[in-house]
């Protein structure tokens, strides 16, 4: 009975003392980050410059009708700038 408790008690003071010094000057991991950039989010509204159009062109002995899309003018506004944010990854 006595053998069993000094054995006992013998774990418990390795078991201390490496909680112990598992806490003492080194850091502890907690996880992997890479820096990763999020770009700036825009509010873009369309203007009509030009209204689609088709054309008939004469090209090599023939007419053919070619169709010219709509050009529109873009007008941006910022929501929110660019920004980063750390995303997990594995630790390897």
């Amino acid at each position: 009975m006595k053998l069993k408790s000094i054995m006992i008690g013998a774990g418990i003071a390795v078991l201390a003392a490496t909680a112990a010094q598992a806490g003492e000057g080194q850091p502890r991991l907690l996880g992997c980050y890479e820096r990763v950039l999020v770009p700036a989010q825009y509010n873009v509204k369309k203007t009509k410059i030009k209204d689609a159009e088709r054309k008939y062109v004469k090209r090599n002995g023939r007419w053919e009708l070619l169709e010219y899309p709509a050009i529109y003018e873009e007008h941006k506004t910022l929501i929110k700038g660019e920004y980063y944010v750390m995303r997990e990854i594995a630790c390897n």
